[in-house]
């Protein structure tokens, strides 16, 4: 019967804490904005923040665009209680990849958590493609970013990739800066045969660039796939 009571206590207490839980708004402190998108791209960018104790964690973020306009608002779920011993203060940072979608050519305002505590702003250009095919290039497809024992620091990493199919192979690396905090990164492939047999492939593909070109304390690296979603990482420099 002591076991029983135990157990129903320790339950009881835990329904304590999830009724406490709420969604509050996401402390957001900076948005990541790469360069290079057209009309014809899922457009992404990225958000990051510190949680200050362990007992936030990542809720959802919502877009709605108007004219020229894109609002985000970023929510997280809190059970931040001072009677909780594990809400003791703890930066916790955080990376929300954010998918706003097809864009018409033009230039946007984009607003984070517009009147809140932690709003933040900034542009996007969306470029006019040159065709109407769903991307000019066709990408690697690129699992991770390796950025070895220095983080990428260095300004070296290694994109850990596949080629779907063996009448592809990797052309060229472009870069796309936009001078600030971000690096757009695209693996171009190119076809060599009219034969395309499904057949993956690992690949390898190295990375550089010079850190020092950029004047925020971290950089993204967003690396461009052919599923059109893109892989990123965070570097400090």
């Amino acid at each position: 019967m002591k076991t029983l009571t135990v157990i129903m206590a320790a339950g009881l207490c835990l329904n304590v804490y999830a009724m406490k839980q709420e969604v509050v708004e996401a402390p957001v402190d900076h948005i990541f904005i790469p360069n290079g998108f057209d009309n014809n791209d899922h457009v992404e960018l990225v958000v990051t923040g510190k949680f200050p104790n362990p007992c936030y964690t990542r809720n959802k973020y919502d877009v709605k665009v108007k004219n020229d306009i894109i609002n985000i608002d970023v929510t997280s779920l809190s059970m931040d209680d001072p009677a909780y011993t594990k809400c003791e203060p703890m930066k916790i940072p955080f990376t929300e990849v954010v998918n706003i979608g097809s864009l018409q050519g033009g230039d946007y305002k984009v607003i984070v958590n517009q009147g809140g505590k932690y709003e933040q702003k900034e542009t996007i250009t969306v470029s006019t493609a040159s065709s109407d095919s769903i991307d000019d290039n066709i990408y690697a497809m690129v699992d991770y970013i390796e950025t070895g024992f220095t983080g990428g620091a260095s300004g070296d990493a290694v994109l850990v990739a596949q080629s779907p199919s063996s009448c592809l192979v990797l052309d060229k690396v472009e870069y796309l800066s936009n001078n600030k905090d971000a690096l757009s990164v695209l693996p171009i492939m190119k076809k060599i045969s009219s034969n395309c047999p499904e057949k993956r492939e690992r690949i390898e593909i190295p990375i550089k660039f010079d850190p020092a070109k950029f004047k925020f304390s971290q950089i993204l690296l967003f690396v461009r796939t052919i599923e059109g979603r893109s892989v990123n990482t965070l570097i400090s420099r």
